[in-house]
C-alpha cells in the first residue's frame, strides 16, 4: 500500500499537487508486510526489495530500581534522559503481528495505553487482519480482539484479554505545544527488532499526510528520529516521556529512512480512541467549512493589513458552522475571497491557519462545544458551536 505525502493545508477539499509528488518521493506505512523468522537467523522482509536483518528471540526489558521523580512522572514537562524514557516506556510497547487468510502478514507496533488492555496501532498493521497476536516485552503472546478501525486517521484500536504483571501503560501527553527542534524518542520494531528506540527532533509541524483510504491528516508531526517498516503504529515521546505522536509514514525514494518520518498527533488520536473503546464507531469532530490562510497579499487585497487569520471559503449545510450564521465569501473560487468572516481564534487561541483550525477541532469529542471568534466588516463576533460527527464522504480525497 502506497500513498504520496501531500503539505498542503487547506480543510475539507481534494488533495493538492506537492514538491514531494514532484520529486517523486514516497511516503510509505511504515509496517512490514511479511513475518520475520524467530531465532538467530536471517529473515526476508517483504516490501519492494530483500533486506537481511537478524533477530534475537526474547529479548526483555530489564526494569531499573530507580524510579523517575514524582514530577516527572506526573508528566509536569520534567526533562528525562533517553535512557530512563525507555526503561520506564519501552514495557509498554508491543509488537503487532497481523496475518491473513491466504497466509500473508505484517509486522508493526502499538502501545498499551490502560490497564484494561487496550492497545493502539495504525490501522494499516492489521486492517484485513483473520488474526492479530501483541507480543508484549516479557515475551507474553496474547490474540488481540480489533475493537474499532478508523482508516481515515489511520488508527486501530485493539484489546487483549489481560495485562501482563508489572508491565505498565504509556504515559499519554499532548500534541498541542510543540515546538520544532524539540527532542523526541521513538520505540518500535523496525524490521521486527522488538523495542528499537531511535531519537531526534522534532523537524516540522502542521505536516499534512495521507491516510491509506484517501483521507487527509492535518498536523502529522515531522521527526528525523529514524523511522523503518515495523515502526507503523508505535508511539513518539517527548522528552518528559509522554507519548506525543503514533508513527505512520516515512517519505523516501528507497524504501528506508531518510530522516522524514511523519506521526499523526495523539490529540487527534485520543478522543477518536475513546469513542471507539467507549462503544460505539469512530467519531470526528467536525464543525463544516473549508477556509483559505489570510497571506499579506491578500490581507492587503481586502484591507486587513496586519492581521492573520482563516478566510472561510465555504460552509457546508448541516455543519455547526453554518447553523451558527458563519459567513462564507460569495465565491469560494474566487482569487480573493470576498465577503467571507475571517476566522482569528478558537476558544481564545489565535488561528493563523487552517492546520490551527483542524487543531482545535480535531482534538476535541464530538458534543463538545468550542467558541469561533471571527472578524466581520470590521468588527470582531464570538459564536458557540457544538462539534458534530463528521460525515463520512468529507475529507477523502
Amino acid at each position: 500500500m502506497t500513498t504520496r505525502y501531500n503539505v498542503s493545508m487547506n480543510d475539507d477539499s481534494a488533495p493538492t499537487t506537492s514538491p514531494w509528488r514532484r520529486l517523486g518521493a514516497l511516503a510509505i506505512p511504515a509496517v512490514i508486510g511479511a513475518a520475520v523468522a524467530m531465532g538467530v537467523t536471517g529473515a526476508t522482509v517483504g516490501f519492494g526489495g530483500t533486506t537481511t536483518i537478524i533477530r534475537e528471540p526474547g529479548a526483555a526489558l530489564v526494569t531499573t530500581s530507580t524510579p523517575p521523580s514524582a514530577a516527572q512522572e506526573a508528566g509536569t514537562g520534567g526533562t528525562l534522559s533517553v535512557a530512563d524514557i525507555v526503561r520506564r516506556e519501552s514495557p509498554g510497547v508491543v509488537l503487532i503481528s497481523a496475518k491473513s487468510d491466504d497466509g500473508a502478514g505484517g509486522i508493526g507496533s502499538g502501545f498499551l495505553i490502560d490497564e484494561q488492555g487496550h492497545v493502539l496501532t495504525n490501522a494499516h498493521v492489521v486492517d484485513g487482519s483473520t488474526g492479530t497476536t501483541v507480543t508484549f516485552a516479557d515475551g507474553t503472546e496474547q490474540t488481540a480482539e480489533i475493537l474499532g478501525i478508523d482508516t481515515s486517521t489511520d488508527l486501530a484500536v485493539l484489546r487483549v484479554p489481560k495485562v501482563p504483571a508489572g508491565t505498565d501503560p504509556v504515559t499519554l501527553g499532548s500534541s498541542s505545544n510543540l515546538v520544532v527542534g524539540q527532542g523526541v524518542v521513538a520505540i518500535g520494531n523496525p524490521y521486527g527488532l522488538e523495542r528499537t528506540a531511535t531519537t531526534g527532533i522534532v523537524s516540522a509541524l502542521k505536516r499534512r499526510i495521507e491516510s491509506p483510504s484517501g483521507f487527509d491528516i492535518q498536523n502529522a508531526i515531522q521527526t528525523d528520529a529514524a523511522i523503518n517498516q515495523g515502526n507503523s503504529g508505535g508511539p513518539l515521546f517527548d522528552l518528559a516521556g509522554r507519548v506525543i505522536g503514533m508513527n505512520s509514514q516515512i517519505a523516501t525514494q528507497n524504501g528506508g529512512n531518510v530522516g522524514l518520518g511523519f506521526a499523526v498527533p495523539i490529540d487527534t488520536i485520543k478522543p477518536i480512541a475513546q469513542s471507539v473503546i467507549s462503544g460505539g464507531d469512530a467519531e470526528h469532530a467536525w464543525i463544516g467549512i473549508s477556509g483559505r490562510e489570510l497571506t499579506p497579499a491578500l490581507a492587503e487585497e481586502l484591507g486587513l493589513q496586519g492581521r492573520r487569520g482563516v478566510l472561510v471559503a465555504e460552509v457546508t449545510e448541516g455543519g455547526a458552522a453554518k447553523d451558527a450564521g458563519i459567513v462564507a465569501a460569495r465565491d469560494a473560487d474566487a482569487d480573493v475571497l470576498r465577503g467571507a468572516d475571517l476566522i482569528i481564534a478558537i476558544n481564545g487561541d489565535p488561528v493563523l491557519d487552517m492546520a490551527d483550525v483542524s487543531q482545535a477541532v480535531a482534538s476535541r469529542r464530538v458534543g463538545e462545544s468550542i467558541t469561533v471568534t471571527v472578524l466581520r466588516d470590521g468588527e470582531e463576533h464570538t459564536v458557540r458551536l457544538v462539534l458534530r460527527d463528521r460525515p463520512t464522504q468529507v475529507g477523502a480525497g
